[in-house]
């Protein structure tokens, strides 16, 4: 079965719940270590897991930065995607911003869990990783919704586009963060028009 390698703070439950019920309705598996058996030592079975995974996601919440040690395990899991190239999704929630910076990050995702077709757009990211994808008409209409927020004319003519450019492989980031002591490229999927940078947690602004 494909996987995802989840990365994130233990205390944030409520934010992991969000995705565990993302997953149980698609193909693919979430290895969530705390919910899952693991070897000694390990750092080894992380290694090992984030190496067979399709991509993974990094779950922001106020765990991740309340914690030194949380925050060791995700930097060093971040770190393992870039090493073997893997995508590696930043998810946070909006009006929720977390101080922690991701270096490496090929894709972002700003989100309102309250919001029925962001978790159906992030269903669909999520079946994007899966070799054997099932049916996705729902999350064509979701994210023409999130087309549509970002202003009149976005959705017309660009929802098609957008949907097709989250099936394909993070070849060509449509963000470059303008501030000199950053330069990340990543993509942005987001219907909020401002939002920090998820490298240098500096303002960035989607253009019009």
């Amino acid at each position: 079965m494909a996987s995802i390698f989840i990365s994130h703070g233990r205390q944030d439950q409520p934010i992991v719940n969000d995705f565990l019920n993302i997953f149980a309705r698609t193909n693919l598996k979430a290895h969530v270590l705390e919910f899952e058996p693991y070897r000694v030592p390990p750092w080894a079975d992380i290694r090992d897991k984030v190496m067979g995974s399709m991509a993974v996601f990094v779950l922001l919440g106020p765990a991740v930065r309340s914690n030194p040690y949380t925050q060791n395990w995700v930097a060093w899991e971040a770190g393992i995607a870039c090493a073997l190239n893997k995508p590696l999704w930043v998810y946070e929630r909006v009006g929720e911003p977390v101080e922690f910076p991701v270096p490496y990050c090929t894709d972002y995702v700003l989100y309102d869990p309250a919001q029925r077709e962001h978790l159906d757009y992030i269903r669909n990211v999520v079946e994007s990783h899966d070799p054997t994808p099932r049916l996705i008409g729902l999350g064509l209409l979701a994210l023409l919704g999130f087309a549509a927020a970002r202003g009149p004319g976005a959705a017309a003519g660009a929802g098609i586009g957008l949907f097709l450019s989250a099936l394909q492989s993070a070849s060509s980031p449509d963000i470059t963060c303008p501030y000199p002591t950053c330069g990340v490229k990543f993509r942005a999927h987001t219907p909020v028009p401002e939002f920090l940078c998820p490298s240098c947690r500096q303002r960035l602004k989607l253009s019009a």
